[in-house]
């Protein structure tokens, strides 16, 4: 695929997308103005992007749903549920172009339902404010605005064609365009893919000047082209309907250069690069981090304070690199709550339940791998809260709840953590009737003893289901193991908590990111672990007598548990008399974790375990040490679980 197709289809996804946000804020509340806005915006770009590119089909389709949020915008008709609807199953019809960009075929079904809009039955007399709005559209002025075009990049033949440009602004009204040809070299120096022409065009039209913006949205320096208003003209368009949404100011025209062109325009810019280049640079990174932590090594070993100095100056910009090329993956979660919203808004037309979403915390980052590949669980335990957790609203009302449930999506950082929540007000777990279920299926022995949240834990099991029959939503038992096996291939971990009647919440803990970390090395035995240094607080010696029954310190006040390595992963040999206690915070609190020493602060390269290891209980992963040798890294919380339900389990076995 050229460049310039790649990039069409990344802005034609960047528009659905802002289509759909826009038609659901609509949706939500139908007085919104700045929505229909943005939907006709988003609506004009993709049509016009579409006939660049020679998509027939979906600028004639396009056309005619423009057609009618343009009646909206001008107040003459309403924006109606209906149009909504329509709307969106338009989106999706246009989602594949987004994809793979291919023109597409008509969708009779969707043109039958466009027709009926775009040909309603005569209304009755038209309100005056809808009058009014029509008599002004029809009264306004053209409006005059001068172009000027000079691509600056070398090669614009091989990528787009100038005439293409120009015949479409043709189209928006009448043209009068002039070249300037001062800029081209003589024939021996000319290349002939170079465009080195430019253009000064005068444009009478009825459309604003976002509209003729829209024609070079592909251009790959947006100041190649300048728009202004002609100075005999700075009135509103005609057909442009008056409102916060005219008026725009438009760009100045830069100072003429040496030759003639203008100067480009000296703006912010984003620079778009493919993802695979993106991880290849993470990947080299994470490298290089490897390669500096054997050259610390070396140079602690051999003790030239020369040799020192160098390589603590690498250590720092090392560090400043890593910190750098992860702060590019890390992208705000909001991006993936915006989506929700749709689904949430399907699944209540289709089971007759009406259901607010409420986001929270959108703007906290997460590393791009993680937020790909949460999608999946989360639309899975979105459509369990939407199908069990949510009572239709006839059973609300009558146990006393809103008609309208709620569902709570939220994320914070906590630590070196993030934590997702998603929290619905339905009716909750039934520990008993899920333990009756697991019964049934033979995942739990009948004799076997367990809290209500041992039941809840039972619902991500294996084809585990409470629903009495499969429908197209749930049932079949396959959406919470998916949810479970998801969130641990990400090194994360998953809980559940329920008050029958009252609903349900779902946690999920992810690390930031999945590549590079800073971490605390520790000695246990001849083992070295990790410990990430986000949750370190500070580390305490520990002699013998200094702690009480129940393994607990004393710190300023404050008791404190702790855990020992040597006895939690059964390493052989006695501890020390004086060990080191490195206190560390994460959800569950404060937990100390007791080591034979403590080795030293180090940038630490996430490696997987492997398929033939797998998930192993309170390890998220291995590093690769300066002198070769391997660190397992600490997974804190489920470490400090792992534990405490041991030490349940041994307290309940010596009461019995």
């Amino acid at each position: 695929m050229n460049t310039l197709g790649a990039l069409f289809q990344e802005e034609q996804r960047e528009h659905l997308a802002e289509l759909d946000a826009a038609l659901l804020d609509l949706d939500r509340d139908p007085a919104d103005s700045g929505a229909v806005d943005r939907i006709f915006r988003a609506l004009h770009s993709i049509k016009g992007a579409c006939d660049m590119f020679g998509l027939a089909g979906c600028v004639a389709l396009l056309h005619d749903v423009e057609s009618l949020w343009d009646r909206v915008r001008c107040g003459l008709s309403p924006a109606s549920r209906e149009l909504v609807d329509v709307t969106l199953r338009v989106k999706d019809h246009l989602d594949p172009v987004a994809e793979n960009g291919q023109d597409l075929p008509a969708d009779l079904e969707l043109l039958a339902g466009l027709e009926a809009l775009v040909a309603p039955p005569a209304p009755a007399r038209p309100s005056p404010p809808a009058a009014q709005a029509a008599a002004r559209a029809q009264d306004a002025p053209t409006r005059s605005l001068r172009i000027r075009l000079a691509p600056s990049d070398p090669g614009h033949f091989a990528r787009m064609d100038p005439a293409a440009l120009l015949e479409e602004l043709a189209g928006l009204g009448e043209l009068h365009v002039e070249a300037d040809t001062s800029g081209v070299p003589a024939l021996e120096d000319l290349t002939p893919m170079d465009c080195r022409l430019a253009w000064d065009i005068t444009l009478d039209t009825a459309q604003g000047a976002d509209s003729v913006r829209d024609i070079f949205l592909f251009l790959e320096n947006p100041g190649d082209v300048v728009v202004e208003d002609a100075p005999a003209s700075d009135r509103a368009a005609p057909g442009e309907c008056p409102g916060p949404s005219t008026g725009r100011p438009v760009q100045a025209a830069p100072p003429p250069a040496a030759n003639g062109r203008p100067k480009p325009v000296q703006q912010a810019q984003s620079l778009r690069v493919e993802a695979a280049k993106l991880d290849n640079l993470v990947n080299l990174v994470g490298e290089l981090v490897i390669a500096q932590a054997r050259l610390t090594q070396v140079a602690s070993d051999v003790g030239l304070s020369s040799l020192t100095a160098v390589t603590e100056e690498i250590e720092r910009l090392v560090g400043e690199l890593r910190d750098n090329t992860l702060s590019i993956r890390m992208l705000p979660i909001g991006t993936t709550f915006s989506r929700f919203r749709r689904l949430v808004r399907d699944l209540c037309s289709e089971l007759g339940k009406d259901i607010a979403l409420e986001a929270e915390g959108g703007e906290t980052e997460l590393d791009k791998t993680v937020i790909e590949q949460l999608g999946d669980p989360l639309v899975h335990l979105l459509r369990n809260s939407i199908d069990h957790g949510i009572e239709a609203p006839e059973a609300r009302e009558a146990v006393g709840k809103p008609r309208q449930g709620r569902i709570v999506l939220s994320a914070k950082q906590a630590g070196g953590a993030v934590v997702i929540r998603i929290a619905d007000d339905g009716k909750g777990l039934d520990p008993a009737r899920i333990r009756e279920k697991a019964l049934e299926r033979g995942l739990i022995a009948p004799d076997v003893r367990l809290s209500d949240q041992e039941c809840c834990q039972l619902i991500f099991a294996p084809g585990f289901s409470t629903a009495e029959k499969v429908t197209s939503v749930s049932g079949r038992g396959v959406g919470m193991d998916v949810v479970k096996r998801s969130i641990e291939a990400l090194r994360g971990a998953v809980e559940i908590d329920s008050v029958p009647g009252r609903g349900a919440a779902v946690t999920i803990t992810l690390p930031l990111t999945l590549a590079i970390i800073d971490g605390l090395q520790v000695r246990a035995a001849d083992e070295h672990y990790i410990i990430p240094l986000s949750m370190v607080e500070e580390c305490v010696e520990l002699a013998d007598g200094r702690h009480s029954r129940g393994r607990t310190l004393h710190i300023r006040g404050e008791i404190v548990p702790y855990v020992r390595l040597r006895e939690t992963f059964l390493l052989p040999g006695e501890h020390p008399g004086l060990e080191q206690v490195v206190i560390t915070r994460h959800e569950n609190g404060r937990t100390g974790i007791a080591v034979d020493e403590v080795v030293g602060q180090q940038q630490t390269v996430i490696k997987s375990l492997g398929r033939l290891i797998g998930r192993v209980e309170g390890i998220s992963g291995a590093t690769i040490n300066g002198d070769g040798s391997m660190a397992l890294i600490l997974d804190v919380p489920q470490l400090v679980a792992s534990v405490l339900r041991e030490t349940g389990a041994d307290q309940e076995t010596s009461a019995t």
